[in-house]
């Protein structure tokens, strides 16, 4: 028994200094962050199955439901500890993470009881199934983030197309004033290529707009960025910002910045790729790491509606 213990004890050592590694040393800039954050959220839950399932075997001689009691105590303790940690490393504090670090607690610990010391096989598919669906549950969002960034790749040079339900993990709404943010949806209505377009509704205020998610994307090689944009309204005045990956978190000197007279009615963009490569004060944009494209409305002014589609790369 004493042999037993040990070997768990040494396991969970490792799933420890492991988990450390991956809880505490920051990542730095990537090029696709939502897709990492989410997969690191996700990985609570089975990094605390782990933990938790290793920490209880560690400590089960001791006695079932002393082993339970310390399992969970300490298992809380960590995921605190972890959360309060992190900002000083690098990393983000997240309820989420907590929440879904404690998920992953409670099914190992529910887990452990029933598996290893309740007979009754009903009780053990119940907890199987109800694993199965939570996990499910946590992994799906990851699942179609990631499947959306393989279909950013499949579909290039075209940046969006709006035909696949997947494009809404790729183009985000910007901006939130008054308790109202901007809002995007799928739209019938003035479609320029396929059978939808990106509707877009902006607020009064904060910067409100749109932003593709280009994942350092290389656009060397084509000449022009061509954007159609349907303005039911009166004419207006749209920003496009576009960063490359090599500053984070960019300055207004130091990526392309463009503003374009919107007409009422079907409207056409064609920016040329060696104006934008020209954005940035001191250098010049680095076309083949294209990380992000914002298209948005100055602070404070009126709240517009207008339709995207067909963006893409011209050869």
């Amino acid at each position: 028994m004493a042999l037993v213990k040990k070997r768990y004890s040494i396991l969970l050592v490792l799933a420890l200094s492991l988990f450390s590694l991956l809880a505490f040393v920051p990542f730095g800039s990537s090029a696709n962050p939502v897709a990492i954050r989410m997969t690191m959220d996700a990985g609570h839950a089975f990094a605390f199955i782990l933990l938790s399932g290793l920490l209880y075997l560690a400590v089960e001689p001791r006695g079932r439901w002393k082993a339970v009691m310390i399992t969970t105590i300490i298992s809380m303790l960590l995921i605190a500890v972890v959360e309060w940690v992190q900002p000083y490393v690098g990393r983000t504090a997240s309820l989420a993470d907590m929440q879904i670090g404690l998920l992953g607690a409670l099914i190992a610990i529910s887990g452990m009881i029933v598996w290893r010391n309740l007979r009754h096989w009903q009780l053990r598919v119940a907890h199987g199934v109800l694993t199965v669906m939570v996990l499910s549950w946590v992994v799906l969002p990851v699942w179609n983030e990631w499947r959306a960034l393989w279909l950013r790749e499949q579909q290039f040079p075209v940046l969006g197309d709006f035909e696949h339900t997947l494009e809404q993990q790729l183009w985000k709404a910007t901006g939130v004033a008054l308790g109202q943010r901007t809002q995007i949806t799928f739209s019938d209505q003035h479609v320029v290529s396929g059978a939808h377009s990106l509707k877009v509704e902006t607020v009064n205020g904060s910067w409100s707009g749109v932003r593709y998610a280009a994942g350092d994307q290389n656009w060397q090689g084509y000449r022009a960025l061509s954007i159609s944009l349907y303005n039911p309204g009166e004419e207006f005045n749209m920003n496009i910002r576009i960063d490359d990956g090599v500053i984070h978190a960019a300055q207004y000197s130091e990526r392309y910045n463009g503003r374009f007279q919107i007409r009422s009615g079907q409207n056409t963009l064609l920016i040329p790729l060696e104006k934008i490569a020209e954005g940035p004060r001191n250098r010049s944009l680095e076309l083949g790491r294209i990380r992000k494209m914002t298209l948005f409305l100055n602070k404070n002014e009126q709240p517009q509606l207008f339709y995207l589609d067909n963006i893409h790369l011209v050869p």
